[in-house]
Order: C-alpha cells, then structure tokens, then sequence
C-alpha cells in the first residue's frame, strides 16, 4: 500500500498507521491478542467489560500524547504553527483522524466479542458508539498532557495520574453502584457509560439505559473537544 507524502498533518497519522503492512497487522493484531481470550473465557462479565475498556482508554490516551510530544521534539509542530492554518483547525483534525484511527484498530476485537456474546443490537450499538466517544475523550486527555510537557515519559505519567481516579469512577472493578458523590462524579466520566455498554454486552443488567449511553457521553466528548481545541495556540506556541 502506497501512500503519496502527507501534505497535511493529520495525514502523517494516517501514512504512518497505513503505510506499513507488517507494522499495520501488529496493531490491528494486538488489540485482538488482548481482548479475544478475554471474552472467550470464562473470567466473570465485569471484569471481560473492564478489559476491553481499559485497552480503549490506553490507546488514545498514550497514542495521542506521545505522538504529539514526539513532533514537538521534531520541530514538526513549530513549523505548523507558522503556516495559515487555524491551530484549532490543525489540532481538531488531528483528534478526529486520530480517534478513527484508534477505531479501526480497535473495531476487528469489537466484532469478535459480539460474535462470542451476541447481545441485543440496541446494546451492541451502544458499546460500539461508546467505545468510540471513548477513544475521542482519550485523545482529548492525551492532546491536554502536551501542552505541558514535551516528554514521553511525562505523558505516561500525567496519563496515569488522570486516568487512574476516572477508570475507579466509572467502576471497572467495583462489584457494587456507587452512591452519593461517587455516583455524581460518574454520571461526568464518559468511560463509565462505556463500561455500562460492555457490561451489558456481556449479560449483565446495565446501569445506564441505551439512551444514555448515546446521549450524555456525546456531549461530555463534544465539551472537550472545543475545550482541547481552544488549547491549540498554546500546544504550537514554541518550548523553552
């Protein structure tokens, strides 16, 4: 597969995610190496749910910052930053074709887990559009970490440090709802409608109905979003 130079920086993301076809199947493969035997064994439904979406979280979230901190290294982003382009224009297509890109990754071990446990459709869609509004908040997390550092090492960090409060809220690995202000806080974090999706995808009883797995994680994605793209100037201004 042949791929002309990218005159665009959202096309860097997707020559480099296509360009490759051996580098193209390990990452289609290795979601599907995680997730598959999970969902063919016998590992109680909460727990199968929590690791396809922790798989989710991780991909955007340590994609899109290291990707970023490693341009900013490369210089790639200042010379961006002195073009005509909207910065807010260049970082929301970034986080769009990022996110696709997450999807389509993720999408072969999605399929799979429904053919293993078919599950109404009106939950299956649900699951498929909440892990994608996942994969979005993700990138907007990971596209957050690198306006304020231009490490790597620092983006698994801050990732750990945002990621590790949001995954206990949403209640991968709670046996029991939450009540008063953790069941608050909860209704914010879009992981935590996903985690109701897969659930039910699994055969439990979920906590949110379909309607709310499509509506409130949609407009929590959307406010961070614009808020991530009002970012822009400052993720392309230049580093001391």
């Amino acid at each position: 597969m042949r791929f002309d130079p990218p005159d665009a920086y959202w096309k860097k993301d997707v020559v480099l995610f296509f360009g490759k076809r051996f580098a193209l199947l390990i990452k289609m493969l290795y979601p599907v190496a995680l997730i598959v035997p999970v969902a063919a064994s016998d590992i109680p439904a909460q727990y199968a749910a929590a690791v396809v979406g922790i798989v989710a979280i991780m991909a955007g979230t340590f994609g899109a910052g290291e990707s970023l901190t490693a341009d900013l290294n490369d210089g790639i982003l200042m010379r961006f930053s002195l073009t005509p382009l909207s910065p807010r224009r260049i970082v929301f297509e970034l986080l769009a074709v990022n996110a696709v890109l997450d999807f389509i990754q993720l999408l072969p071990a999605l399929l799979l887990v429904y053919v293993l446990h078919p599950a109404p459709l009106v939950w299956v869609l649900a699951a498929t559009f909440a892990v994608f509004v996942t994969l979005v908040t993700a990138n907007c997390i990971g596209i957050f970490i690198a306006n304020f550092t231009s490490s790597p090492a620092d983006v698994l960090l801050y990732a750990t440090a945002i990621l590790a409060p949001l995954i206990y809220l949403s209640g991968f690995f709670r046996n029991q709802d939450p009540t008063g202000l953790r069941a608050l806080l909860r209704d914010f974090v879009p992981f935590a409608y996903m985690n109701d999706a897969l659930q039910a995808v699994f055969g439990l009883a979920a906590r949110s109905a379909p309607f709310e797995v499509f509506l409130y994680p949609g407009i929590i994605a959307t406010l961070l979003t614009v808020g991530v793209c009002l970012t822009a100037p400052r993720l392309l201004s230049p580093r001391l």
